[in-house]
């Protein structure tokens, strides 16, 4: 199950200091519902019990452009889109709209960036139209692409289903001819997430076979709007142009992913969340991270890119230096040993590092190789050319120092 983002079946003005989960299949936690606060002082507490569990602390660095711990994008702060949706400026026409969505290209996912540069140059061509006229206007000739996609993934899955009983290849048959008469019809009746559940359903009592796993695959090829840039314009042609530049947005929000998923004993604690934006968020729902990390391998720098900048922050007195410690060894834990995390950087207290020491974090020899020497390399080196000067300066001082003892003893 994955939950459809944001945002056109709630007001938007109810995501005012957002701190949403959707990785759990939870709804946002709208206005009016009680919050944890928490600030915390220049002094670090001493006692890891002693740090408050809000994540409050997290959501006030949304601001500072956070990177999503696994794709790795900068993430939009909820506020921005809060904001843009109070002040109604993407109902306006087109030109004006892409300009105020500009600043945020770099941080749309790959899908919602195409669209967006497909409505910018559009707008050049019909500049009195809205992103919904626009989509309209364009929409018959993606139609195609999409049918013509849709309908070759079903002929593939015909052809794969010779080697299946007659009586599952019959209701194959009969679903497939079903859909593609939705699909005809046009108005977006035909529902992927329908089709591939009533195809599953066909095998549910089937034993695991590479037939029946190579079939589940193919119908699952079937397009997304979160994958496939015609289907979003089909998809989004009927929406009013305020949600089709929010959408643009949302799933580059930023958002707070449990570590260890609640339905796994995660706990709802500041040393179990990480900040992700939304598409990562709730496409991992409640798997391993193990997969999460097997389906986006691009993780293994990311996550140490913002944990990096998150320890930027707690050396600052921003963020508990407790979270970090706690944070990077829940991961470790919830990956297998496999996320590692270098926290080396970090200005720990005695405590700390005995906390940190007793972390049950398994290394292979080259990481652990690679630990010893970052602290060389972290070290300036200093030129040829600087080491001759220092010896000169301390030769020069020594002679200084020598001639005046001279001069004493003349006197």
């Amino acid at each position: 199950m994955r939950i459809t983002p944001v945002i056109f079946n709630i007001a938007m003005s109810s995501y005012k200091n957002n701190h949403t989960d959707y990785s759990q299949y939870r709804l946002p936690v709208l206005n009016g519902l009680q919050r944890d606060t928490i600030s915390f002082t220049a002094k670090e507490k001493d006692r890891a019990e002693d740090v408050s569990p809000s994540r409050k602390p997290l959501e006030e660095l949304y601001k500072y452009g956070l990177s999503c711990f696994c794709c790795g994008r900068t993430m939009i702060p909820p506020e921005d889109i809060t904001s843009l949706k109070n002040s109604h400026v993407l109902n306006s026409k087109a030109p004006q709209a892409v300009k105020v969505l500009e600043k945020y290209r770099n941080s749309m996912h790959t899908v919602e960036r195409d669209v967006f540069d497909t409505l910018k140059e559009e707008s050049k061509k019909h500049p009195d139209y809205d992103f919904r006229q626009i989509l309209q206007n364009i929409k018959p000739e993606h139609e195609t692409k999409l049918i013509k996609t849709q309908f070759g993934i079903f002929k593939l899955i015909e052809l794969a289903s010779t080697n299946i009983n007659s009586e599952q290849k019959k209701q194959i048959k009969e679903l497939i001819q079903n859909e593609k008469e939705k699909i005809l019809q046009g108005d977006n009746k035909f529902r992927r997430k329908y089709f591939v559940n009533q195809f599953k359903e066909i095998f549910k009592d089937s034993k695991n076979t590479a037939t029946k796993e190579h079939l589940i695959r193919l119908a699952n090829k079937l397009p997304t709007s979160y994958e496939n840039k015609s289907a979003f314009i089909v998809k989004y042609s009927s929406r009013n142009s305020e949600d089709i530049g929010i959408r643009l947005l949302s799933y580059s929000m930023c958002t707070i992913e449990h570590v260890t998923p609640q339905n796994k004993q995660g706990e709802n604690h500041l040393f179990n969340y990480i900040p992700e934006c939304m598409r990562c968020n709730s496409f991992r729902q409640d798997r391993p991270m193990i997969q999460q990390l097997e389906e986006h391998p691009e993780m293994f720098y990311n996550a140490q890119t913002l944990i990096d900048k998150l320890i930027d922050f707690a050396n600052d007195g921003k963020l508990s230096k407790w979270y970090i410690v706690k944070i990077t060894s829940r991961v470790s834990k919830e990956s297998d040993n496999m996320l590692n995390l270098d926290i080396s950087r970090l200005n720990m207290n005695s405590k700390m590092r005995k906390t940190f020491a007793k972390q049950d974090i398994e290394l292979d020899e080259d990481e652990q190789n690679l630990l010893k020497e970052l602290p060389k390399q972290t070290a300036p080196q200093k030129s040829k050319k600087e080491r001759i000067k220092e010896k000169l300066k301390v030769l020069r001082a020594n002679k200084n120092q020598h001639k005046e003892k001279k001069s004493t003893k003349r006197k």
